[in-house]
């Protein structure tokens, strides 16, 4: 591991063990503050609706203009969002916090395109699987340290406090991006003024509609696939410890030590998990283990105790630690390097941890996560027990799906 590889992963072990801490904890966080239950998934759905907005900006200044500078200048903005969280005392402000920061965070096409670029075919299976066990393997201790301080100073000063340390993170973070990144697609070199950006987005938007078209058909059916999970697995993850609490009687301490057995599992098979993404079929060990990760996800409605949590938490991860690798290598594989950054904005695809929740990074899973995230609360106050139904039965068709519809490159891109 070295030069831009080496550099994303030691960004994102910063991340993991600052944001990790506050993530597993903010729909607790909007209740403490006033929020109920629609309210979580609204903030949530406010956060994936703004990333839309850009979104197809990053992907096209990725390709014309190169990956670096967008990466770099946006993170030190984005750190400055951070501080909206650190003096509000109402979910308004922070569904304006979430607005702010996912409306920068449209310099994520010219990451996931850098990344891309910086690993060779035929090992990215385990590659981004390392550049995700890695981080994961520093922040393992994140979720239990937030549930510790939630315990111990309270939910609204913990999570302020961890919040400011994120600010100077974020600062560091946007450093080591712009020193230490190399470009892997100088682009044609635009330019780019304020006057400039919203004819910029009016183009990068044309764009996109003219890639979509040009797309092949095999990658717009795993882009809907990968959506339709990140659509599902958004419409229950917030409520994973909202459930774990008011009916199995949880602690956010003991929400943090089950994060942690999962991170830890997660962590040790990772890399065996990549390179067997790597040698095998990329569809097939999608297809298999999302329909593996139905069953524990249903039975997780009869679990009474921790430890009955804890067991059906590591029988959930098992096999979603071989689900995102497939997805990123597939992806990566059907692109060519020269329209990565407007192909991942406009068609994308993500990734799903069926116990933290999804991410996508493209348009149409962008739009799938906003539509779960905003309806969550609403099928949770309506039936507790629906969304975990639901994402069960889900995942056994689109792990079918996955398996007979897909048909992965003969041609691996560079």
């Amino acid at each position: 591991m070295k030069g831009n590889v080496l550099t994303l992963t030691v960004c994102s072990i910063l991340w993991r063990i600052s944001i990790d801490i506050i993530w597993p904890f903010l729909a607790l966080y909007i209740m403490a503050l006033g929020g109920e239950y629609e309210t979580i998934g609204q903030v949530m759905a406010i956060g994936n609706l703004s990333s839309l907005i850009l979104y197809p900006l990053g992907g096209y200044i990725a390709d014309y203009q190169g990956r670096i500078k967008v990466m770099a200048y946006m993170t030190y903005v984005y750190s400055l969002t951070f501080l909206i969280f650190v003096f509000t005392d109402s979910w308004v402000w922070v569904g304006v916090g979430m607005f702010a920061q996912s409306l920068i965070t449209f310099y994520i096409p010219a990451m996931q395109a850098l990344m891309a670029d910086s690993l060779p075919p035929g090992k990215r299976g385990i590659g981004f699987a390392a550049t995700m066990a890695i981080p994961s393997a520093f922040g393992l201790a994140s979720p239990i340290l937030g549930g510790w301080l939630i315990e111990v100073l309270g939910i609204k000063p913990a999570v302020k406090g961890l919040y400011l340390v994120g600010f100077f993170v974020a600062l560091l973070v946007a450093t080591l991006r712009l020193k230490f990144l190399k470009e892997t697609n100088p682009g044609k070199g635009i330019k780019i003024t304020l006057g400039s950006v919203p004819g910029l987005v009016l183009r990068s938007y044309g764009d996109i509609i003219r890639v979509v078209r040009e797309a092949p058909r095999r990658l717009i059916v795993l882009s809907l696939l990968i959506a339709g999970c990140t659509f599902i697995v958004s419409l229950v993850s917030p409520f994973w410890i909202i459930r774990a609490q008011e009916t199995i009687g949880l602690s956010t301490a003991d929400w943090g030590v089950l994060l942690l057995v999962n991170g830890a599992v997660n962590v040790l098979l990772s890399l065996p998990a990549g390179g067997f993404v790597d040698r095998h079929s990329k569809r097939l060990i999608a297809g298999i283990c999302l329909i593996l990760g139905a069953i524990p996800i249903y039975l997780f409605l009869y679990a009474t105790s921790f430890w009955q949590v804890l067991a059906l938490g590591i029988l959930i991860t098992l096999p979603n630690t071989f689900i995102n690798p497939s997805f990123q290598a597939m992806f990566a594989d059907m692109v060519p390097r020269e329209k990565r950054g407007r192909m991942i904005a406009a068609v994308g695809g993500g990734g799903v941890w069926f116990m933290g929740g999804a991410w996508g990074i493209g348009v149409i899973a962008m739009l799938s996560m906003t539509a779960g995230s905003l309806l969550s609360g609403y099928v949770y106050r309506y039936n507790n027990s629906l969304p975990w139904i639901l994402l069960s039965a889900s995942l056994v068709v689109l792990g079918v799906l996955f398996i007979t519809q897909i048909k992965e490159s003969d041609k691996v891109e560079d």
